[in-house]
């Protein structure tokens, strides 16, 4: 599926969630995959976040005024083809109660739009992302 957003916030990508109930609190779980994004504003950045629940679990070291994200892809002028933005994260959840895990996008630009599974400025080219995730014995 596709999807478009202007907002500077956050939010999840649609299809791009799936849920796990590990049967140990020291099983690990595996997620991995990508995400197809573009932006349709030249000089901007898109970004991807890998969140379990309502945590970012694989996101970039916070030094100085850096934000903090799992993925991003900075948009030269003329140039809106989408970018699989790729993730492969171990995690150790420490539950046996169902849980969630999800890509959220979101852009920079106060101008422009954020774009899953399609090209920025071009309805005709489409494109896949996935996530899967699989538990590891602990």
């Amino acid at each position: 599926d596709t999807q478009s957003s202007t907002s500077q916030t956050f939010a999840d990508v649609t299809g791009m969630s799936v849920s796990i109930t590990p049967s140990s609190t020291s099983s690990k779980i595996l997620a991995f995959g990508y995400c197809s994004i573009a932006y349709d504003n030249g000089l901007a950045k898109a970004a991807i976040n890998l969140v379990r629940d309502t945590t970012n679990i694989l996101i970039g070291d916070a030094a100085g005024s850096r934000q903090r994200l799992t993925g991003f892809v900075y948009v030269q002028e003329n140039n809106y083809a989408p970018v699989p933005l790729q993730f492969n994260f171990l995690d150790s959840p420490s539950t046996t109660s169902a849980t969630t895990y999800k890509i959220q996008g979101t852009k920079n630009n106060a101008s422009g739009t954020f774009y899953v599974n399609r090209k920025g400025a071009d309805t005709t080219v489409g494109g896949a992302s996935s996530i899967t995730v699989m538990e590891v014995a602990g």
